[in-house]
């Protein structure tokens, strides 16, 4: 009955699924059960359903597969030649963010939410399908993803990230929690093909010189010696203002290249550089159309574009400030 508890509760639980699952299943997943519970306790949903969105997205940097952005940029270093991030590295910013937006949605956040009364019994009826749950396949598929999780920190040499994934997905279908024609089409080719087609683009802009050139021009407009800690701040404002109105993926796929090249211009670590493009293109909160999660809320919420404003903004700030304070600490920019 408490909005504080159930909203601290909601956002632990959508920001711990994000973290290994797509963020827009998560929302979607949990969507149905928030609004149950909001007609149970008597809260109206618009005050549960954007702090679930939120979670979701900021959930999603704790680690590599959480989130496509995050594949990306750890892409772009092995591209360049340089070491890749790995399953976990991203929690050192993950969680500190997730606590932040946490903790200033139950205290700041809340306040800044409509509050506007639905009718929570036709949102139900809109959103909640009847459906029969099989508990072995529940267990089953939870275990899967547990080994899978668990395969892919240990980092196991003869086991790659790639193959942990492919196999625990055909163990789904072999054991019947999934059919062939609901595994394939879960697939996302849009991020599949971007991820793929940024790979060579990298290789081209690095052996042509072209993305010497971008990053010359870039730091000619920085005043030409930009510090870092500046170029990084430059690099995470611009990638997150793209992202609140096209694709976290395509935004992280632009301007990763970049990126590593402005590095090598300063003769810093990438490292710094490419974890605050992947973070800020994780920051989609400003506008209902950043990230799916957000857009999924919209209409049950019955937000409006201003709502997003007025609460995501000041959420990003403070994402941005928390990445410039922690990222350069974890990742230094001259390492040694």
């Amino acid at each position: 009955t408490s909005e504080n508890s159930l909203m601290f509760g909601i956002m632990i639980v959508g920001a711990g699924l994000s973290s290994v699952l797509s963020n827009t299943g998560t929302a979607a997943c949990l969507m149905p059960v928030v609004l149950g519970i909001c007609a149970a306790a008597k809260i109206p949903a618009s005050r549960q359903l954007m702090p679930l969105a939120y979670a979701a997205g900021v959930g999603g940097i704790i680690t590599l597969v959480g989130t496509p952005p995050n594949i990306i940029v750890s892409g772009a270093l092995t591209s360049f030649g340089y070491e890749p991030f790995s399953f976990f590295e991203f929690a050192w910013i993950g969680i500190p963010l997730t606590v932040v937006a946490i903790a200033y949605m139950m205290f700041i956040g809340k306040y800044l939410l409509p509050k506007a009364e639905l009718d929570a019994n036709q949102e139900i009826e809109q959103e909640i399908e009847a459906t029969v749950h099989d508990s072995k396949k529940q267990i089953i598929s939870g275990l899967i993803l547990a080994v899978v999780i668990v395969v892919m920190a240990l980092d196991i040499k003869f086991i790659s990230l790639e193959m942990a994934a492919v196999i625990g997905a055909l163990v789904c279908v072999l054991t019947g929690c999934l059919t062939e024609k609901q595994a394939y089409a879960s697939i996302d080719w849009v991020t599949i093909f971007l991820f793929a087609g940024m790979m060579p683009v990298s290789n081209a802009m690095d052996k042509t010189g072209a993305g010497k050139l971008i990053a010359e021009w870039a730091v000619s407009l920085m005043g030409g010696a930009p510090t870092p800690i500046i170029m990084t701040s430059v690099l995470f404002i611009i990638s997150c203002t793209l992202t609140q109105f096209m694709s976290n993926t395509a935004a992280a796929a632009l301007l990763a290249p970049v990126g590593v090249a402005i590095s090598q211009q300063l003769g810093a670590s990438p490292k710094a550089v490419l974890m605050a493009i992947g973070v800020a293109a994780s920051c989609a909160f400003a506008t209902p159309v950043g990230t799916p999660p957000c857009t999924l809320v919209l209409g049950p919420g019955g937000y409006k574009f201003m709502d997003y404003v007025k609460v995501g903004v000041p959420l990003v700030i403070l994402c941005f400030i928390v990445s410039i304070i922690v990222i350069p600490m974890v990742w230094p920019f001259f390492p040694g």
